[in-house]
């Protein structure tokens, strides 16, 4: 390994440099390793449950459109600052307002789903492993894939550049593999071409079901795009990481689930469901890479969450990240995964109106223009009060249409409404 790949990066809070800047290949392979993931698969199950066959690839594609939409937004704000996240967050929030509040919440989810994702995997590769007559008690699984996973984050961008280089090339090959390996079985193909869903749902709550798949991490779109060299490459990166390999990571799990199934399998377990091909070694090394590809950003990201609440300097941000690793490994191990779907409704109602008002701020009050953006000092109250009612309209009307989309547009509708309201002098004077 070279010393580029192998040194820790340093970078922390402080502007991205243009000669520190990757090309789009490196951003969108990132994203592909992020959607590429177990969750996505699981997803791609549940919305199938619900949906016949064509409608669900419909409502696939058009939630990670969705996404892709806002995510390309935040991306490019990130990009142009050369700012992770929490940073860029600071002028729609204020900087003690994002500093202390927003980066906590955001510390808080992302060391959380850190530990759920540790244990989806510690748990399924234990379960695995008994194909193999290998007993291995899951908190021992836990532990050692959530070790490796966070210290990957710890080592930075290069080194998760260099994971994804080298693992979503090997995760696509498996995953088409295994589409070719279900419709090329004549049984397989005539179960997906006449397949009823168990139980009826809506059009609506299946892009509901896609987009909430990677909203979250959509939010902090930032903190990989801002290596990225200007707003088309950014673009280049999310769209090409992520509509392919998100969509085909759903549709290749629908598939999964309905040939589990027609084997008599519970086809609610990501087990049954990477061993209904007939291979477990196959669906054992989809386990590990898909999680460890995407679980490395949410610990990065957790980490530099931890780095802005604390105000250290840039040296610290491995530290920071170790930290978040640590904590969320242990909430795998003691059992975070019993809390599964209370977590999930709280990432989906509390993140997204973030997102909302960070658009809002950069691209209408600021114009999308750099020289306008500057951290508002203290607490920028538009920017709360918006963030708060968006998620208390997702709260409040839980079946209306898709409460995560709700949420982010009633949080850009409020910021728009409230900015002028609470920033008079700059509104009157047309000074930023």
């Amino acid at each position: 390994m070279s010393e580029k790949i192998s040194k820790i990066e340093q970078k922390g809070l402080s502007p991205v440099l243009l000669e520190e800047k990757k090309s789009w290949v490196s951003v969108a392979l990132i994203w592909s390793g992020s959607v590429i993931c177990v969750p996505a698969l699981m997803v791609g199950g549940f919305i199938t449950s619900g949906l016949p066959f064509s409608s669900a690839i419909f409502s696939m594609i058009a939630g990670y459109v969705i996404v892709v939409l806002y995510m390309s937004l935040l991306g490019m704000q990130a990009s142009d600052l050369g700012l992770p996240s929490v940073v860029t967050f600071s002028g729609a929030f204020g900087r003690k307002g994002s500093s202390y509040v927003i980066s906590s919440v955001i510390f808080f989810c992302f060391t959380c789903w850190f530990g759920l994702q540790a244990s989806v995997c510690g748990v399924a590769f234990s379960g695995l492993m008994m194909a193999y007559d290998i007993n291995i008690p899951i908190w021992i699984s836990v532990a050692l894939w959530g070790t490796i996973m966070f210290i990957t984050a710890v080592y930075g961008f290069n080194f998760i550049d260099y994971l994804n280089r080298v693992s979503v090339p090997a995760l696509i090959l498996i995953l088409i593999y295994s589409a070719i390996k279900i419709l090329t079985n004549p049984e397989s193909m005539a179960l997906i071409a006449n397949y009823t869903p168990s139980a009826s749902t809506s059009l609506i709550a299946g892009i509901g079901l896609a987009v909430g798949g990677f909203a979250s991490g959509a939010v902090l779109a930032g903190d990989i795009t801002r290596y990225s060299k200007n707003r088309k490459e950014t673009i280049l990166g999310v769209v090409v990481g992520v509509l392919p390999a998100g969509i085909g990571s759903l549709i290749i799990g629908s598939m999964l689930a309905i040939n589990s199934a027609s084997l008599g399998m519970d086809n609610t377990s990501i087990v049954n469901m990477l061993t209904s091909i007939g291979n477990p070694m196959i669906g054992l090394i989809v386990l590990i890479l898909a999680t460890w590809t995407t679980n490395v950003s949410n610990a990065y990201s957790a980490g530099f969450a931890l780095l802005d609440i604390t105000s250290l300097g840039d040296r610290y941000r491995s530290r920071t990240t170790l930290i978040a690793g640590v904590a969320g490994t242990l909430l795998a191990i003691f059992g975070i995964l019993n809390y599964l779907n209370n977590f999930l409704n709280i990432v989906a109602i509390f993140l997204p109106p973030i997102a909302g008002v960070a658009i809002m701020d950069y691209w209408v009050i600021r114009k999308g223009d750099l020289k306008n953006w500057d951290p508002v000092p203290g607490i920028n109250k538009a920017g709360f009060v918006s963030w708060i009612i968006g998620a208390l309209f997702a709260i409040l009307l839980p079946n209306f249409f898709i409460p995560t989309i709700n949420a982010i547009a009633v949080s850009c509708i409020c910021y728009l409404i409230f900015y002028p309201i609470f920033n008079k002098d700059n509104a009157i004077k047309g000074e930023l």
